[in-house]
């Protein structure tokens, strides 16, 4: 098939195609307020950013549709814990990432 015969595709970029649905922890970064709608574990045993030694990792979506997916341990279970406290997992948090495995993870309203 040569090459002559593909036609190209243009698309209208809008300024809403330029936000993204994923939100990011990295280290040094914060999320000063995540109010979650629903947690979802994700199985899948090809995926390579599951959580270490397990064939799933968690997916936090927020009540404004943004995406936290959650693959490390130790924020897991800051935010396992944070959330048992409270009582309730449709909870508003904030969200420390300070250094390489150390996240500060607090409820700010239940």
């Amino acid at each position: 098939m040569s090459t002559d015969n593909i036609t190209p595709k243009s698309e209208p970029i809008f300024i809403e195609d330029l936000n993204t649905n994923f939100i990011s922890l990295r280290v040094g970064e914060e999320i000063p307020r995540l109010e979650i709608k629903e947690i979802r574990k994700s199985t899948n045993p090809q995926k390579k950013d599951n959580l270490p030694g397990v064939d799933y990792k968690y997916i936090i979506e927020s009540i404004d549709n943004k995406i936290l997916t959650v693959n490390s341990w130790v924020l897991w279970r800051a935010i396992r814990i944070a959330l048992q406290n409270a009582g309730n997992i449709n909870s508003i948090l904030e969200l420390k990432h300070n250094g390489i495995e150390d996240y500060s993870v607090r409820v700010l309203k239940q």
